[in-house]
C-alpha cells in the first residue's frame, strides 16, 4: 500500500495545480492494434492528404467558428476523438483506424492520460495526432480564468509526459465552450483551438447505428467537415468500422492534421506530471489490481 499512497500524494500535487472532476466511462474489453500494412490499398479509406497546422499566434481552426482557418474541400473529413484515452474504447478505435489505414486527432483529458499513459503512447505510435482537452473536462465558462489556465496547462504537461514527447499545440474546448480570456491565453501560448462541423452526438445514445447515422446525415448536408466523436463510449468504437467503410464507399477522403511545431510545456506542471506518472507506475508494479482501480 505504500506505493499506492505515494501515487495518491503525487496526484494530489498535480491537483494542486489543476482542478479535479473525474470522467466516468463504461468498460468493455479492448482489442489489439493491427500494424499499418495496407498503405496504398485503394479498397481502404486511407489518408488522402496531410495538412500541417501552424499554430504560431494560436487562432481558431476549422469548424463553424467565425473567422476560423478553413482548409477542407468538399468530400473531405477530419476524424477527431475527445475525452480519452480509455483502453477498452480507444484500443478498438485504434484497430478500426489501422484496419482502414487512416488517422485521427485525439484530444486527450489530462486525468485520462494519467490513468492510461500506455494508451497515450499507443495512439501516437499509430501515427495519430495527440492534442489536449483540459485536465478534467471542466466547462471553461463555469470556472475562473485562473482555474481555466490550470486546466489547460495540467493537461498539456500530463499528456506530453505520458507520451514521452510534447503534445501537439492543438486544443479543443470541453462542450465547445470558450471565453475571450481563454482564447487569448491559447493564442499567447501558440496553441490552436480546433472546432467542429459534424457532431456525432454519441453522448445522447448507446446505439452504434444512431451514432453513424448522425454523422452521415450531417455530412450529406454539409459535404465536408471535422467530425467530433468520443473515445470513452463503447458504442462509438462499435460503429467506427462501419462508419469508415461507409465513408470510403461514399467517396469521402480523410485529411490528417499534423502540427508544424510542438507545444511548449511549463516546468512546474511538468514536474507535477512526472511525479504523478512515476508514482502510478510504482503503484501498478507493487499491486497491479489496486493500481488499476485508482
Amino acid at each position: 500500500m505504500r506505493y499506492v499512497s505515494v501515487y495518491i500524494l503525487a496526484v494530489a500535487s498535480l491537483l494542486a495545480l489543476a482542478t479535479h472532476d473525474p470522467l466516468s466511462a463504461e468498460i468493455e474489453p479492448g482489442a489489439a492494434v493491427k500494424a499499418d500494412a495496407c498503405a496504398g490499398d485503394t479498397t481502404k479509406l486511407g489518408v488522402s492528404r496531410i495538412v500541417e497546422i501552424d499554430t504560431a499566434g494560436g487562432g481558431d481552426i476549422g469548424g463553424d467558428k467565425s473567422g476560423a482557418k478553413q482548409f477542407l474541400n468538399d468530400g473531405e473529413v477530419v476524424l477527431t476523438f475527445d475525452d480519452g484515452p480509455l483502453k477498452s474504447v480507444t484500443g478498438p478505435i485504434l484497430k478500426a483506424l489501422a484496419d482502414q489505414c487512416t488517422k485521427a486527432t485525439f484530444f486527450m483529458v489530462g486525468q485520462m492520460a494519467l490513468a492510461n499513459p500506455d494508451m497515450v503512447k499507443e495512439v501516437a505510435a499509430g501515427g495519430n495526432t495527440v492534442g489536449t482537452h483540459t485536465w478534467s473536462h471542466k466547462n471553461i465558462r463555469a470556472i475562473s480564468f485562473e482555474k481555466a489556465k490550470q486546466e489547460i496547462e495540467a493537461a498539456v504537461s500530463t499528456v506530453s509526459k505520458a507520451n514521452g514527447t510534447p503534445a501537439a499545440p492543438l486544443f479543443r474546448f470541453p462542450y465547445l465552450n470558450a471565453t475571450k480570456q481563454t482564447e487569448a491565453y491559447l493564442k499567447s501560448r501558440n496553441i490552436g483551438a480546433v472546432w467542429i462541423d459534424v457532431d456525432s452526438k454519441d453522448y445522447r445514445t448507446r446505439s452504434p447505428k444512431v451514432v453513424e447515422q448522425n454523422i452521415l446525415s450531417q455530412l450529406a448536408k454539409q459535404k465536408k467537415g471535422i467530425i467530433l466523436m468520443h473515445d470513452i463510449h463503447p458504442w462509438t468504437a462499435a460503429q467506427l468500422p462501419d462508419l469508415l467503410k461507409d465513408l470510403h464507399d461514399r467517396g469521402y477522403k480523410v485529411v490528417h492534421l499534423v502540427p508544424k511545431s510542438q507545444v511548449d510545456t511549463i516546468a512546474s506542471y511538468d514536474a507535477a506530471a512526472e511525479k504523478a506518472l512515476a508514482a502510478k507506475a510504482a503503484a501498478k508494479a507493487a499491486n497491479p489490481m489496486v493500481a488499476r482501480s485508482i
